[in-house]
């Protein structure tokens, strides 16, 4: 069975049709007169499964990235718990489609938003299936739960902009994953490099160095120059970047109140966060929005 295509406004913007849905079931076939992108997040169980012609094992915790035209087809799956999100790549940003998606000429904020969609076009299955650790599972379970509880309640009318938001925050959680994937580093350092998956899980919350080091069972000398190895920057100078990463993909992207923005991303100061965001940006909040908001 397939997702519902869209999640239609009732009270407020009533009729207006967000193309994006959360599931409990696998993906299913693909519909040619409505292409979704999907993220599916097993978090239970194994499949065995052909995807583009290679057969793969799928076991949980772990994620699939599929495009528009991508389905696996399952043939064992004991136990297989997954939840999914369906969405037309055209709610990342406008100028998306399938066929723009594929030529990937973007400049400007488009460019910047095609960061996020890169990993759900992999050519190669194998790069579709991403091994997940359990407090990865977790955070982007919890995401998916944001998602089709906006959705469910739209209790004001800017829930088309906060549903999408978490979207991007899932999306942005998936390149962080598939970084850590992709390092491949000794098991002696496993502990350490769990540092950079747990500041994007904690990064809009208050937490300092010590505090990382201590959930990583280090100190703040190792952590920090392990992560500085790992990243090219400080914990400090990276969750900064991070937060304000997050905070411009959601000015330009969404109509959310800039107050709300710079709550999700973990400022509880206005000045601090124009200042900080002005320091890296060159421009204000407002009139960052200003320029390069495409809504």
């Amino acid at each position: 069975m397939n997702a519902p295509l869209a999640i239609t406004g009732r009270h407020f913007h009533r009729g207006y049709a967000l193309p994006v849905c959360v599931s409990d079931t696998p993906p299913a076939a693909v519909l040619a007169d409505a292409p979704r992108f999907v993220v599916a997040v097993a978090e239970a169980g194994t499949a065995t499964l052909t995807l583009a012609g290679q057969r793969l094992l799928w076991s949980a915790p772990a994620a699939l990235l599929l495009d528009e035209r991508t389905r696996p087809e399952l043939d064992h799956a004991p136990g297989l718990t997954v939840r999914s999100v369906h969405f037309d790549p055209a709610i990342v940003n406008s100028a998306f489609t399938p066929h723009s998606l594929r030529q990937g000429s973007f400049d400007g904020t488009a460019l910047q938003d095609f960061y996020l969609l890169q990993p759900l076009l992999a050519t190669e299955p194998a790069r579709r299936a991403l091994r997940l650790s359990p407090s990865q599972a977790r955070h982007l379970t919890r995401l998916l739960a944001c998602i089709a509880d906006e959705a469910d309640t739209q209790r004001d009318d800017n829930w088309p902009c906060r549903t999408r938001s978490w979207l991007f925050e899932l999306l942005f959680s998936l390149r962080a994953a598939e970084h850590a994937a992709a390092l491949a580093l000794p098991a002696a350092t496993e502990r350490l490099d769990d540092a950079l998956l747990r500041v994007h899980e904690r990064y809009h919350t208050r937490f300092t160095v010590a505090d990382l080091a201590r959930w990583c069972g280090s100190n703040r000398t190792t952590l920090n120059t392990h992560f500085r190895k790992l990243t090219g920057a400080s914990v400090r100078d990276y969750v900064i970047r991070l937060r304000i990463d997050t905070a411009a993909a959601l000015l330009r992207d969404t109509l959310l109140p800039v107050t709300e923005i710079m709550s999700r991303v973990g400022y509880e100061n206005p000045s601090h966060f124009t200042r900080t965001f002005r320091q890296l940006t060159g421009l204000t909040p407002s009139a960052y929005r200003a320029r390069h908001g495409w809504m």
